[in-house]
């Protein structure tokens, strides 16, 4: 059974951080007791990324959140996953998505048909693990270790597909109300799926500490403004019923685009205390691995690890 207790650490290296200092943090989560930590692909290469902290750590699993699609074949990604995986003695989770149009665009990537790019793409993944498709050099093999794959998702179509075809979803910035309501989309994909357990429901959830709120939301705000440029994440919070700031994110207006009960709404903020709260009103209904998102760099990385040690 999924435990009700586990917790997760995302973080960004791209954003500065050294070799060192990704192998330094991750044995900091493991040290203090946190079940996962997981990579964003910004500026880095994701599968690299959780390979050095798997290689630094002998516990926590390690992992992606997510790695882009867009950027390697659906062979290499597995070949990566299952030698990852095997080195870590199985623990390394595959998060997978398709990123951002944005982001893409910079890199000469076209997005066409997204969510089936993202289907095709986990049942390649799936069937190169298991040691099928065509002979290359060599016959294919199965993966030594079990990989489980998870997919983004912000979206009903994705959630849904997510929970047809993957073994976790990973959605991000979605409020208590929002969770409880993905529970039928989530009901309604997995009926479509096959030999699949139960769906584990992760869920990003961006962390400021701090005692004085109004300076952890000015906090969440400049840290947050890089995704209020992203169509995905404008239409998801439109629909959350956030339309007036949506409003604003398309009309370029960055971190002010924010208002105090948005943040309020997806983020954790304030003291500790304030926000292990949160965190169980997000585990009552249903977020079975809440991922912690801290502010950018390595030091509130370490800041955050320490405030929620076990």
């Amino acid at each position: 059974m999924i435990s009700s207790e586990r917790l997760g650490l995302s973080v960004i290296p791209g954003a500065g951080w050294s070799a060192e200092d990704i192998r330094s943090v991750a044995r900091e989560a493991e040290e203090a007791g946190f079940d996962a930590i997981l990579t964003a692909e910004v500026n880095n290469d994701a599968m690299a990324t959780a390979q050095l902290m798997g290689s630094a750590t002998e516990r926590i699993q390690v992992g992606t959140w997510i790695a882009n699609v867009y950027l390697r074949h659906s062979y290499t990604c597995a070949q990566g996953a299952a030698l990852i995986g095997e080195a870590t003695g199985g623990r390394f989770l595959l998060g997978l998505g398709v990123s951002h149009q944005p982001v893409n665009t910079a890199l000469g990537i076209t997005m066409e048909r997204p969510l089936g790019v993202l289907r095709r793409y986990v049942g390649e993944v799936r069937n190169w693990l298991d040691g099928q498709g065509p002979a290359t050099h060599l016959p294919q093999r199965p993966a030594a270790r079990s990989v489980p794959i998870y997919v983004a998702a912000v979206g009903k179509a994705a959630m849904e597909q997510a929970a047809e075809i993957a073994d976790g979803a990973m959605p991000t910035f979605w409020s208590p109300g929002r969770v409880a309501q993905s529970k039928e989309w989530i009901s309604d994909g997995r009926a479509r799926s096959t030999g699949l357990s139960p769906l584990d429901l992760t869920l990003g959830l961006p962390t400021f500490l701090g005692d004085d709120l109004h300076q952890c939301r000015d906090m969440a705000r400049q840290n947050l403004a890089l995704y209020t440029g992203f169509p995905f994440f404008q239409r998801m919070w439109r629909e959350s019923g956030f339309v007036t700031e949506a409003d604003r994110m398309a009309a370029g207006a960055g971190p002010a685009s924010f208002s105090d009960a948005m943040l309020d709404a997806f983020c954790l903020l304030g003291p500790v205390e304030r926000c292990r709260e949160r965190l169980a009103e997000y585990r009552s209904v249903g977020v079975d691995l809440p991922i912690l998102g801290p502010p950018v760099g390595p030091d509130p990385a370490r800041a955050l690890i320490k405030a929620f040690a076990a």
